[in-house]
């Protein structure tokens, strides 16, 4: 253009293009500048960035393999525990509008008349009543099977939002006396059982002696809080049985919002609506039944349980990611120095700080990036173990795996991290002395600050270190004291059996008893049998066979008070003899004590203690809520470990005590049909197991036997989640210290690189390669006494957090700490060995020329 103002001008064509360019400058400058402004031009820049920061980081395979390893080790294990509690916590549960879900919390239990009268008077919620505990047999296809049930209100699965993978769900009025005889198969036992048979909508199957019609089959993805659920049926709800329809099934309750209700209206509402249920009981309740409820979001009350846990997990890796961080930061710094001149060189052609500091974070991106990568693999091949580590029980634990969230996650994470741990040389090199650096060729030019920050960074992750060693070891501790407990019986040799009749059986209360005096009779005479015992339940099977009570001597208002629940055992008289559980004070049960004799009852020694103090409770009298006749104590057990090893107990549980079983009622007011065989064998159970089943078998070919363990693997179950979490926490602590020890190893070593000269000189002037010695490792050792004691103070705080999971340990427990710090010196001693000694061998004259 400007050419042309000149041609106009009345100058030549070429005279003119001429001139234009001269005025115009420099056509190469320009044409950077432009590139500069182009997109093209900066990823172009950003790729050669790439480039280098690959060759560099090829040139130093130790280090490279070191970071990365670090970072993955961090990047892996946070993407792992990410994945499982955005999987519990975070992400909905698997049904429509699930944030509208909620369920009643804080006692929030009702009776069959108390679930309907909910569903006919609230207005903020639709609500559904579901029984977990209802174990049925399978008979009619084979051999009997014992199934694990669920009896749910007709509207349970349309409350939740839950279709049929095949057939339907209930219908309204299924629940219904009359209209209940149909059932909803599981996924899993439709293709166990049923050979995956699309036909079975429509067959007629018998559970628990009752023939049923199989309406539907699940989705193999439906699970609702127990995966163990193979069977739903309805409600059985007959409001002219006052003691069903009353009295029996206390059952949890699910909800859904209804359109506009908010969680405050409806936390108000179901106060109101149990206030008013409490006066349709025909009978009289306290006023203090569901005095607490409240509705709290479905999937808060489904991991409240575990949620501590998770988060206490996912805490303690993002620990570990930050001593990885602080380690890696601590090796670049150190790097870094030993870069100097080439840096000083980039700078003194031209490179400013922001275009240095740019590259150095190129690199450290890129190692995170690496380091990510390699995460992501180690987080597939320890994803299993980590899971088979956590409760199987745990709500969506099943279906967790490293998804897209994940990778984002990683990606997002490794960046962070890059620049994080990147941050701090990159600065370090871009304000550094050019001059002195290209002088020394970057020998004794690193500086106080600079050393001192490697030296803060290398105390930090001691300290961090720390906190996981002491965690680590006070659930050691924990575990080997829980291990230590006495349970309260001998578990050795000792093989347990669940025979489960139909209740029906047991109408005639004659014909369980003689079933069971006869097996075992049968059972007492198999090869290797030392004594055979039956019981309602076994201590440490997670069954709560609770009745409520009334104790002489401590009146009972049903008016202002619900009765108190006590565990109910259902014994035969050699229970105690052969479970080595002691009688303290009276007498132990007999064959005498049968069905038409006096009533007796034995207690536990804490339910003395509790309800009879400074009294003799032998000739002291207990009874059933629902009974009139007065049982007779005639014996003190010793005190069992009946719920887990830690001797945790539900807080509605009150005392525990034990009836002979042919004078036994459960809750239901009836005698326990499933009984436990228990079975004290010479050396172990091979043989026993197959033998049992053939007794049974020939006694009712229609009866299952189920749930064969010994009570050493009942012990074991009992200690597993104290022995994963403490699995756990040892896996994070041992990657911490190991990468405490090279973070300390690389300070120290680095220092010794860096005071090469120094050394000679201390040699020249009569040092001993003692002293040299000593100085060097005294070095590590300082370093690692002033993170052991940032650590120490830092673990007193935070280890309290773990309160709720150790036993017998307290969170301060002094032992702990000083074996935590026995072990941090020998660390810091191991760290600082090698180049100590390579210092003490220096050879003085190679040292004065090393400039």
């Amino acid at each position: 253009m400007r050419a042309q103002e000149f041609i106009q001008a009345g100058s030549d064509p070429e005279e003119a293009r001429r001139r234009a360019l001269l005025l115009f400058g420099n056509q190469q400058l320009v044409k950077e500048r432009a590139r500069d402004m182009d997109t093209i031009g900066w990823i172009e820049s950003l790729l050669r960035d790439l480039r280098y920061a690959i060759r560099i980081l090829r040139k130093s395979p130790g280090f490279t393999i070191v970071a990365v390893l670090s970072l993955a080790l961090g990047i892996g294990g946070n993407a792992a525990m990410y994945s499982i509690v955005s999987a519990v916590l975070v992400l909905p549960l698997p049904y429509p509008d699930s944030h509208r879900l909620v369920q009643a919390a804080n006692d929030g239990y009702y009776p069959p008349g108390g679930v309907v009268a909910l569903q006919q008077q609230s207005r903020t919620l639709e609500v559904a009543g579901f029984d977990r505990g209802v174990d049925l047999n399978l008979t009619g296809q084979g051999d009997a099977w014992r199934l694990t049930g669920c009896s749910v209100s007709a509207n349970f699965f349309n409350v939740l939002g839950a279709g049929a993978g095949l057939g339907r769900t209930f219908k309204a009025g299924e629940d219904q006396v009359g209209q209940d005889r149909v059932v909803v198969l599981s996924h899993s036992l439709w293709q166990e059982k049923f050979g995956g048979d699309p036909e079975v909508i429509g067959r007629m199957v018998t559970l628990g002696g009752v023939d049923r019609q199989i309406v539907g089959v699940l989705p193999a993805a439906f699970v609702f809080q127990d995966a163990t659920v193979q069977f739903w049926i309805p409600l059985h709800l007959d409001s002219r049985n006052l003691s069903d329809y009353w009295a029996h099934s206390f059952m949890p309750v699910v909800a859904r919002l209804r359109p506009g209700a908010t969680l405050e209206q409806a936390q108000a509402e179901i106060q109101s609506l149990t206030r008013h249920i409490n006066t349709l009981f025909p009978y009289q309740m306290g006023r203090d039944w569901n005095a607490r409820v409240t509705v709290l979001p479905l999937q808060q009350f489904m991991v409240s349980d575990i949620r501590a846990k998770l988060i206490l997990l996912q805490c303690a890796m993002g620990m570990v990611l930050l001593i990885a961080c602080v380690n890696v930061a601590s090796l670049l710094l150190a790097r870094t120095s030993s870069r100097q001149k080439e840096i000083a060189l980039r700078a003194a052609l031209g490179a400013g700080r922001r275009r240095i500091a740019r590259q150095l974070l190129t690199e450290s991106v890129t190692l995170a990036l690496i380091g990510g990568a390699l995460g992501v693999a180690l987080a597939l091949a320890g994803f299993s173990v980590l899971k088979g580590m956590l409760p199987v029980s745990m709500i969506g634990l099943s279906n967790v795996h490293l998804g897209w969230q994940a990778v984002m996650f990683v990606s997002a994470l490794s960046m962070l991290t890059g620049l994080g741990f990147g941050m701090a040389p990159a600065l370090s090199a871009s304000r550094q002395d050019l001059a002195g650096a290209i002088k020394t060729g970057g020998q004794r030019s690193a500086g106080t600050a600079r050393t001192r920050l490697r030296s803060v960074l290398v105390t930090g992750e001691v300290a961090l270190a720390v906190v996981l060693a002491v965690s680590a070891g006070l659930l050691i501790k924990s575990l080997w004291m829980l291990t230590q407990a006495n349970p309260g019986f001998q578990s050795q040799r000792i093989f347990t059996a669940r025979v489960s009749p139909n209740q029906s059986l047991c109408r005639e209360r004659a014909s369980c008893i003689a079933l069971y005096t006869e097996l075992l009779l049968r059972a007492q005479r198999i090869s290797g049998v030392y004594d055979v015992a039956a019981a309602n339940t076994v201590p440490l099977a997670g069954n709560i066979p609770a009745i409520p009570v009334v104790v002489e001597g401590h009146p009972y208002v049903p008016a202002e008070h619900v009765a108190p629940m006590f565990w109910a055992g259902a014994i035969t008289p050699t229970y105690f003899r052969l479970m080595r559980i002691p009688i303290l004070a009276g007498r132990a049960f007999t064959d005498s004590d049968g069905e038409k004799s006096s009533r007796v009852i034995i207690v536990s020694a804490a339910m003395a203690r509790r309800y009879w103090p400074d009294q003799n409770p032998i000739g002291k009298h207990i009874r059933p809520v629902f009974e009139s006749q007065w049982r007779t104590v005639v014996g003190v057990a010793g005190d069992v470990r009946q719920y887990d090893m830690a001797n945790h107990s539900p807080d509605f549980i009150h005392g525990a005590l034990y009836m002979p079983y042919a004078q036994s009622v459960n809750n239901e007011r009836q005698l326990s049909a499933s009984m436990t065989l228990i079975v004290r064998t010479g050396a172990g159970p091979a043989g026993v197991p197959d033998r049992i089943r053939e007794l049974v078998k020939d006694l009712n070919p229609n009866v299952p036997v189920s749930e064969m363990r010994t009570m050493e693997s009942l012990v074991n179950d009992s200690t597993q989640p104290s022995r994963s979490m403490m699995w756990l926490f040892v896996s994070f602590a041992g990657a911490a210290l190991v990468l405490a020890a090279i973070g300390t190893y690389g300070v120290v070593s680095y220092s010794v690189a860096q005071r090469t000269f120094e050394i000679g000189m201390r040699v020249t002037l009569g040092a001993s390669r003692r002293s040299i010695f000593g100085l060097v490792l005294g070095q590590s050792l300082r370093l690692v006494i002033v993170g052991l004691v940032a650590g120490v103070a830092a673990s007193l705080a935070l280890t309290r957090m773990l309160s709720a999971f150790l036993y017998g340990t307290a969170p301060t427990d002094p032992v702990t700490l000083g074996i935590v710090c026995g072990v941090l010196v020998a660390v810091a001693f191991l760290a600082g060995f090698f180049p100590a000694q390579r210092a003490a061998r220096v050879d003085p004259l190679t040292a004065l020329r090393v400039e």
